[in-house]
């Protein structure tokens, strides 16, 4: 529409090569999307830049501290994403997204609309509590006694979040709020950002964001779906429970057998 507001797609991209990010750019573009995407690089091989941007990506340089030694580019990608994300106020809607083991099928935009911020649960399979590696975030961040009020709760993936641009702002900086520089971070606990962003969002305070249920979603995580649980249409792509094309297939490298398909398919 003229006139009218760019969408941004934003993710953290350090240390891989441009090799791993194709699949994402590929689809992406394949989708129809026509939003700006711009990836954080920190750590990566000589060229990566380069490359990126001959696939079609604005690629930014960032200096994150202590990463990866003592902290994990999960945690830091917040503080860095909200900087990157001020230099554009002109954003209209905004796409947080892994980027490494993520293919578009649909524009993410058009699959979602316009309310205000949105979260994605991972397959019913685990609960927060019967998952090993989300029970043990929360608890690194907040304590034993933060897990048992969570623990028979979906669980909501860090890994894409999508909304328009100011509660995009308002959840990177709420976030970011809540991963001290103090805590060490890495290996096991890498990922304690999604500890965080589970205590947030079944604790009542992103009121702003709608939590999509796994059966129904255009964004489908699949790293707690179990083995033979994912399901393609005659055309090949992949599904939700009630048998529509998903927007968004993320972490699909847990599947073997998808994961040889996309490979083939976007690399």
């Amino acid at each position: 529409m003229a006139g009218a507001m760019p969408d941004l797609i934003l993710g953290m991209y350090g240390g891989y090569d441009a090799a791993a990010a194709l699949p994402f750019l590929r689809s992406l573009r394949a989708s129809g999307c026509e939003a700006e995407v711009v990836l954080l690089l920190h750590g990566n091989p000589a060229g990566t830049a380069a490359a990126l941007a001959a696939a079609g990506a604005r690629t930014k340089s960032v200096a994150l501290a202590g990463v990866p030694a003592t902290v994990s580019y999960n945690v830091a990608r917040y503080a860095a994403l909200a900087a990157c994300l001020a230099h554009r106020p002109a954003a209209r809607r905004v796409l947080l997204t892994d980027v490494r083991d993520v293919v578009f099928q649909r524009d993410p935009f058009s699959a979602i609309g316009d309310a205000s911020l949105h979260l994605f649960l991972e397959h019913p399979a685990r609960t927060i509590g019967q998952c090993l590696w989300t029970s043990s975030w929360v608890r690194f961040r907040y304590g034993d006694a933060a897990l048992p009020p969570l623990a028979d709760r979906p669980i909501v993936c860090s890994g894409v979040v999508l909304g328009d641009a100011a509660a995009v702002r308002d959840y990177l900086a709420l976030v970011a709020g809540e991963l001290p520089a103090t805590l060490r971070a890495t290996n096991y606990m890498a990922g304690y950002d999604q500890g965080v962003v589970n205590v947030l969002a079944h604790g009542g305070r992103l009121p702003a964001a709608t939590l999509h249920p796994y059966h129904d979603t255009a964004v489908l995580h699949l790293g707690n779906t179990p083995a033979g649980g994912v399901t393609c249409d005659e055309r090949g792509e992949v599904v939700n429970d009630a048998g529509m094309p998903v927007a968004v297939v993320h972490q699909y490298d847990r599947h073997p057998e998808l994961a040889a398909r996309l490979a083939a398919r976007w690399s």
